[in-house]
């Protein structure tokens, strides 16, 4: 039985951005992304959300691709308050035709619920009637609207052809580069328009590339970077470790002295 709650609008300005990708060699479909900051200050978790949609049917498995891809991963529902946000964007992003987007919950064949971020699992959203799927099939969670009690989800399998017609999904980022601070990812900006990244390094065009300093890559060395710089003082432990700015396996001074030297702001 579903719990019933109220849907919590988004309180904040979206950005939409419209995209228009051929299907091409690189195997990702045209998209429209419309893209949302949850505001700590409004409750939220300071995360970036967007919601993807494409034209015509997709399965839950190439939704999370295009996801991972642009360096996040498809949306958890695991509380109520995100849940409710994550709803509420969909509203905005005209995102229930039919059914909803795909979210981050699955369940792989034979096994349990779990969410793609780790958070336990709690069918607090199940929509009356659901799960309705045979446990021995692979299934993945979108949600519902039309037809159903807002602020529910529902299983379904996780092929394009298996009924649901899913056609949007909600991805969100833990973090992620913005060299041109539009709040957008850039690797979703470049996904969306490849010629953004013509030399194709990963970086959009227009910004100046990632310099050693800039250890989170956010396309500035600031105060971020210098945090960085001091969590990370002492020995490197083996692993890669960018704030170890000139690579001598030690982050002290020395790397120090280089991040204020490139200092931006």
């Amino acid at each position: 039985m579903a719990i019933a709650y109220p849907v919590m609008m988004p309180l904040h300005t979206l950005t939409i951005m419209t995209c228009a990708v051929a299907l091409g060699s690189d195997g990702w479909p045209s998209f429209t992304a419309t893209t949302a900051r949850w505001p700590i200050d409004e409750g939220g978790n300071g995360r970036t959300y967007a919601v993807l949609m494409v034209d015509g049917a997709w399965s839950w498995h190439a939704a999370r691709e295009l996801a991972l891809a642009a360096g996040g991963d498809l949306a958890s529902g695991g509380s109520q308050a995100e849940l409710s946000y994550v709803i509420g964007l969909a509203q905005s992003a005209s995102a229930f035709a039919c059914v909803g987007p795909w979210i981050g919950g699955h369940r792989p064949a034979g096994g349990a619920w779990v969410w793609t971020d780790g958070t336990p699992f709690d069918g607090f959203a199940w929509s009356p009637g659901r799960p309705a799927q045979s446990n021995v099939l692979e299934s993945a969670l979108c949600l519902v609207g039309d037809g159903a009690p807002m602020g529910t989800w529902i299983d379904a399998l996780p092929g394009p052809d298996a009924g649901a017609l899913v056609s949007s999904a909600v991805v969100r980022w833990d973090s992620f580069v913005d060299c041109d601070h539009d709040g957008v990812p850039d690797a979703l900006e470049i996904l969306s328009d490849p010629a953004l990244d013509a030399d194709w390094d990963g970086v959009l065009d227009q910004c100046p590339p990632i310099v050693p300093e800039d250890i989170d890559q956010d396309g500035r060395v600031n105060g971020v970077d210098l945090g960085l710089v001091l969590s990370s003082w002492g020995p490197v432990d083996g692993t890669a470790n960018r704030a170890d700015i000139n690579g001598d396996g030690l982050v002290d001074g020395a790397d120090f002295s280089r991040l204020l030297a490139g200092w931006t702001g």
